[in-house]
């Protein structure tokens, strides 16, 4: 089985739709070497993978790199994914540990969040949105640059990608408790650089 490079360059993004079913026996076509489903899977996922991978690295052009590396792994090891389990976060799961092979190969800052990241955190449905001012904003983005890499990843996939705690868990293959003290950690430090940056 073969799959164009062409594939892998961001195609027009389109809204992920269409049903579990539906999904299911896609990804069931793709393992059994469909090129075609898997093309699929990659135009319902890009979107995701890019923006958590933006938000992790902080640069358009290696977000659009570590995408590419992605679904380059993702096709090589389909056939390992258990298709009983979700996909997304095996997917999500993929990302994260692309995004850190990327930034230590490239020796790229090691707690770079992009700028939508911070925006993100300032949405109204997240405990940091009381910050308004763009001096504040800087604060915030400081703070989750000086994160340690675990508790970043953690606060962006459940902060600002959404993801429960046990979907965090599972992601970064730590335990529900562990995952919910780096967050706690996190919003901690965050609030604190807050407050200093206030002051």
């Amino acid at each position: 089985m073969e799959i164009r490079a062409t594939t892998l360059w961001m195609t027009q993004i389109r809204p992920e739709g269409g049903d579990a079913p539906e999904f299911t026996l896609l990804l069931e076509r793709a393992i059994a070497g469909d090129v075609s489903a898997f093309e699929q899977i990659i135009v319902r996922h890009e979107r995701r993978v890019f923006t958590l991978a933006w938000r992790l690295l902080g640069s358009f052009e290696d977000a659009q790199d570590a995408a590419q590396e992605v679904f380059f792994r993702a096709f090589r090891y389909l056939h390992r994914f258990d298709n009983s389990r979700p996909f997304e976060p095996w997917l999500v799961r993929m990302t994260v540990n692309v995004c850190r092979d990327l930034a230590r190969k490239r020796r790229l800052p090691p707690n770079v969040l992009a700028e939508a990241a911070a925006d993100a955190l300032l949405a109204p449905s997240n405990p940091h949105a009381d910050l308004d001012s763009e001096e504040q904003r800087e604060i915030l983005y400081r703070a989750l640059q000086q994160l340690p890499e675990k508790e970043r990843s953690a606060v962006v996939l459940r902060d600002i990608e959404g993801f429960s705690t046990a979907e965090v868990a599972e992601i970064l293959g730590s335990s529900e408790a562990t995952v919910r003290s780096q967050i706690s950690s996190a919003r901690l430090k965050i609030r604190k650089a807050i407050k200093r940056g206030r002051i």
